[in-house]
């Protein structure tokens, strides 16, 4: 028999409560909402702010979401779950998070939960905008959670790179740069291009506006912690699912599975890394266990300590290095070749800017141009080159982290683990001690070929016959390139021979 005092269960816990959900169409967003609906079933209802966009409402938009692979288990094993999901149309960027007065009040009345993940992740942002959507839309937050009556738990999702111009960060809020009021006053009053036109020489020592903004959401957070029952959880580099609920998902290009899918396509073939840094992953369904682990902590604990709130969600040791990473993907993708390859897989990585800048153009920018040039006259439109340009931007704003190593402390959250009942273990346990990276890599390009790239594994005697075409294309290309480099380079010495013989030709005519 259970004891009368003992403590709930994590889904005994989330059991007939309301919860409210931001940046529900992200990454984390949908792996969270598809967690929520498969292992807390008694939870009453889940409001999640979604921004009508391309013309398509919060609901149409909602329901994209449900028909990923990720809510498979979800539709044929508890489809009623789906019923108690509530769309509501607004924007983190808008005052009131652009809420409706009803949606405003049914939401403050009834919700005791709130779980904050939406951002904008780019890390070239306009500081204007980046400073709305990741800042403002983080005290818009606040505010609605300062209405709440039952509110136990506000937990903001974060990142450990929010002081990352620190190479050792505790689990603690640090000294901001600003303040995050003035930051805003700013930003709301003056022209955005205004705001721009200083935004480097105002994010100080930070190396872009979304470390930079983060960094205020955090002090925003951190200001009321005596007002509100707050966490801030900073997960690393958030990568594809380890095995919740399937293997290897992801629904981005963004960091090393990106890397690796653009080296395998022939599209990435130079970039910008050390590779003997260790870099510090973190399986996106192992954050997402973490962070229900850490709310129901909050929930059950009437621990009031400003310590105990601040979560470092990182894997410390236990990643690999860029060049382990790169090696083992370029191996992985020759072994299983993508069908929609457009040259041969290959990958150089070099620490130097103007290396960098120098082989894109050559290996990246100018086989683009006559692709698209290609791509014209068959009727088709041209779009390598403007890849390759969003691809140089990328990689050059993620040279500042791939070059660069962390020490992320995460003893306050690796203690999280001490909070799961036994009960508890199978759904929520996210000790990830027992991960190995090459396995869990290997596994990660196999489901960015098959959710993110749409090439089942069916497709892979293809893949091989279309890699062996490349390969020779590739050899062809290469030796014709180098005949001509020679011919142009000896193009004097031809010509003076030339004349040579020619001379040597009349001279014999005349005798």
């Amino acid at each position: 028999m259970a004891q009368a005092n003992a403590p709930p269960t994590i889904p005994q816990f989330f059991h007939g409560r309301t919860l409210f959900i931001t940046g529900a169409t992200g990454f984390m967003g949908k792996v969270l909402l598809s967690k929520l609906m498969r292992c807390c079933p008694g939870i009453a209802n889940i409001y999640v702010l979604i921004r009508p966009h391309s013309g398509k409402t919060a609901a149409s938009r909602l329901q994209e979401i449900l028909a990923l692979p990720l809510f498979d288990s979800v539709r044929e094993h508890a489809a009623s779950q789906l019923d108690k999901l509530i769309a509501v149309e607004g924007d983190i960027t808008q005052l009131r998070l652009g809420l409706s007065s009803d949606h405003y009040l049914a939401i403050t009345s009834s919700v005791s939960v709130v779980f904050h993940v939406a951002a904008s992740v780019r890390f070239n942002e306009s500081l204007s905008d980046a400073v709305l959507k990741n800042t403002r839309g983080t005290r818009e937050v606040v505010n609605l959670c300062l209405g709440m009556k039952q509110l136990v738990a506000l937990l903001h999702v974060s990142t450990t790179y929010s002081n990352c111009e620190r190479k050792v960060v505790d689990e603690l809020v640090y000294s901001s740069p600003v303040s995050w009021q003035d930051t805003i006053q700013v930003t709301e009053n003056l022209d955005p291009a205004i705001v721009n036109i200083f935004g480097t020489k105002y994010i100080g020592n930070k190396p872009n506006t979304y470390t930079f903004t983060k960094c205020l959401a955090e002090h925003i957070i951190w200001d009321h912690r005596n007002r509100l029952p707050v966490i801030i959880f900073r997960p690393s580099i958030v990568v594809s699912t380890w095995k919740d609920p399937i293997p290897g998902w992801i629904d981005n290009l963004n960091g090393p599975v990106g890397m690796m899918m653009g080296s395998g396509t022939g599209v990435l073939r130079v970039s910008m890394c050390d590779p003997d840094v260790v870099p510090d992953y973190m399986p996106v369904d192992i954050a997402i266990r973490a962070i229900l682990v850490a709310v129901y902590k909050k929930g059950i604990s009437r621990e009031q300590e400003s310590e105990e709130f601040v979560f470092n969600c990182a894997s410390t040791s236990s990643s690999i290095s860029n060049g382990a990473l790169i090696e083992m993907g370029l191996n992985m993708v020759k072994d299983v070749p993508l069908t929609n390859a457009i040259w041969v897989t290959s990958d150089e990585t070099t620490t130097s800017k103007t290396y960098f800048t120098i082989k894109s153009w050559f290996a990246h920018l100018l086989p683009a141009v006559f692709v698209d040039m290609a791509l014209r006259i068959s009727g088709h439109e041209p779009r390598l080159v403007k890849i390759q340009r969003k691809i140089f931007i990328a990689i050059s704003a993620l040279s500042y982290f791939t070059c660069q190593e962390w020490k992320f402390k995460n003893e306050k959250f690796m203690r999280l683990l001490t909070y799961i009942l036994p009960e508890d273990k199978e759904d929520f346990d996210f000790d990830f001690s027992d991960i190995d990276p090459v396995t869990y890599f290997r596994q990660c390009v196999l489901g960015a070929r098959i959710y993110l790239l749409h090439d089942p594994v069916e497709n892979i005697p293809a893949g091989k016959r279309r890699a062996k075409r490349l390969y020779w294309i590739h050899k062809a290309v290469t030796i014709s390139f180098v005949l001509l480099l020679i011919w142009i380079l000896d193009f004097p010495f031809i010509l003076h021979q030339l004349r040579a013989s020619l001379h040597y030709q009349n001279s014999t005519v005349i005798l």
